[in-house]
């Protein structure tokens, strides 16, 4: 009878630890433009409408929604958590914790559909634990994701204010309302088991990835070994060569001491000097300072082109990527369209972009307003406002942007003189000399190619355009060691972008010849 009393008793505690003795303390309903995703709902063990005290509190604590829209896509679900989590919160560089967010927010492999239930548990004694339908995706030790998770209800940016109130148990006049909804709603088992059937397939996924991985590893070391055998072998035979050379070289001098040579005396020549006149151009006749409607419009529109072309290259340098949309993995083209006035003041700034992240699409608003007030019209353009518009391509792996021509003087505006062709051969050798000097202090021997005695000439052709952007690069002599390529091709991208060309010149682009002996 003991026995059985005693085994009472500790079911009971087992129970009660799953439950964790939880109450409801608020319920709301997630809205994004009038559309509901899901109502959420969170349990303490107290209830508490001050969000410091609930993350203070280190008991228990759930967060659970139930998915009321028919249909959440994987991009969608992705976007509004990242955007959500990001914005409210602030980067701690935790590789664990980012890890565990990209995996939470990008977990789908599927829509989800009305019922679908995601819980998100933090046990005071064990950790953080998610499931979807009932089945556990994610576990840490920690209450950080839980806590991270939980702002973006109740942090400083909440889906709305009323949202978080809610949750909070403030104006809870409706919760029972929306608890009878919540609860109205359920998944079958066969979600629980596509839910399962993701996991697996991720698990299958990672061992083939582990298992590719394993074979690149060691096709890099088998070919690094085979890098080392052919640079001993190398060694040798140009040792070998420079001794024959040494042999040959000596038996050569030796000959020619014994043989005696006859010397003819130097013939000194002198050179004739040829003389040309200059011809004397005649003077071009004065034009009248009367311009027609044409050439106005066309300076007009140099001068508005001109603006927008320094205006999108100083906003393009402002733009940084924000931290939570690179550790992410989010990128895409972001358009805006916008309008500046006399005051360089930007305003309007607007775009469709809803296959892009809000994280994007804001730090390139940032980037407008910021900039904008620094460039400031040309004096000589008229109006008072102008439409404007901007495309970044956000990509983690570049920050590469396509060229934008600089827009060409026109004739009636271009008062420079014409350059003899000394003048522009001068003024352009020097221009080249310059660049090569920028690139040539970028490049470093790299220590592991040195270490193998890796050598060689290499010599890459760069395109520059006019505003000193790389148009094009394209190898000329390429070295078999790669590595040596790379480290060239690098150094000129690194250096870029390069001074202006001369406006004298009057060149659109200019290639110039890099070349670097390793040695």
């Amino acid at each position: 009878m003991l026995i059985k009393h005693l085994l009472c008793i500790l079911l009971c505690i087992s129970i009660a630890h799953i439950s964790f003795s939880l109450e409801l303390n608020g319920i709301g309903s997630y809205k994004q433009l009038r559309k509901e995703f899901y109502i959420g709902a969170l349990y303490l063990t107290e209830k508490s409408d001050n969000p410091e005290s609930i993350h203070a509190n280190g008991t228990s604590k759930r967060m659970a929604l139930k998915v009321m829209t028919k249909r959440w896509s994987p991009r969608r679900w992705s976007l509004q958590w990242q955007n959500d989590i990001a914005i409210n919160n602030s980067f701690q560089g935790n590789p664990d914790l980012t890890d565990q967010l990209l995996l939470f927010t990008g977990f789908l492999d599927d829509n989800l559909i009305k019922g679908d239930e995601i819980t998100v548990d933090y046990i005071s004694t064990v950790g953080t634990m998610i499931k979807i339908n009932n089945v556990k995706i994610i576990e840490t030790n920690t209450a950080e994701l839980f806590n991270f998770l939980l702002n973006v209800w109740i942090g400083k940016l909440p889906p709305s204010g009323e949202f978080k109130d809610k949750i909070l148990g403030k104006n809870s006049e409706s919760n029972s309302e929306l608890l009878n909804r919540y609860n109205s709603v359920i998944y079958d088992d066969s979600r629980s088991q596509l839910i399962t059937s993701w996991i697996t397939a991720r698990e299958n996924a990672l061992l083939a990835e582990q298992r590719e991985k394993a074979l690149i590893k060691q096709a890099k070391l088998d070919k690094a070994q085979r890098e080392r055998d052919n640079a001993k072998k190398e060694r040798e035979k140009a040792k070998n060569e420079a001794e024959a050379t040494a042999l040959l070289l000596a038996v050569e001098k030796a000959k020619k001491e014994r043989v005696k040579t006859y010397q003819p005396p130097k013939i000194i020549t002198t050179k004739k000097v040829i003389t040309k006149k200059k011809k004397i151009a005649s003077e071009v006749p004065k034009k009248s300072n009367a311009k027609s409607k044409q050439v106005i419009d066309a300076e007009n529109q140099y001068y508005l082109d001109l603006y927008r072309w320094e205006l999108v290259r100083e906003i393009r340098n402002a733009v940084e990527y924000p931290t939570w949309a690179k550790k992410f993995g989010q990128k895409g083209h972001v358009t805006l369209n916008f309008s500046v006035n006399r005051q360089a003041e930007a305003s309007n700034i607007q775009g469709d972009n809803p296959d892009v992240s809000d994280l994007l699409t804001s730090e390139l608003s940032r980037a407008i307003l910021a900039v904008a007030p620094f460039i400031l019209p040309p004096d000589a353009l008229p109006g008072n406002r102008w439409p404007m518009n901007i495309t970044y391509i956000f990509d983690p792996k570049s920050d590469k942007q396509p060229y934008i021509k600089k827009p060409k003087i026109p004739d009636s505006l271009d008062n420079t003189k014409a350059l003899s062709r000394a003048q522009h051969k001068s003024m352009l050798s020097r221009y080249i000399d310059d660049v090569k000097k920028v690139i040539e202090a970028k490049i470093e021997y790299p220590v592991w190619a040195k270490n193998l005695n890796q050598k060689g000439k290499v010599e890459i052709d760069v395109t520059i355009t006019e505003d000193g952007e790389i148009l094009e690069l394209t190898d000329k002599v390429a070295n078999r060691h790669e590595i040596l390529n790379d480290e060239v091709r690098n150094a000129i991208k690194d250096s870029s972008p390069f001074a202006p060309i001369p406006s004298e010149l009057k060149l659109d682009s200019t290639t110039i010849t890099i070349k670097h002996h390793f040695k």
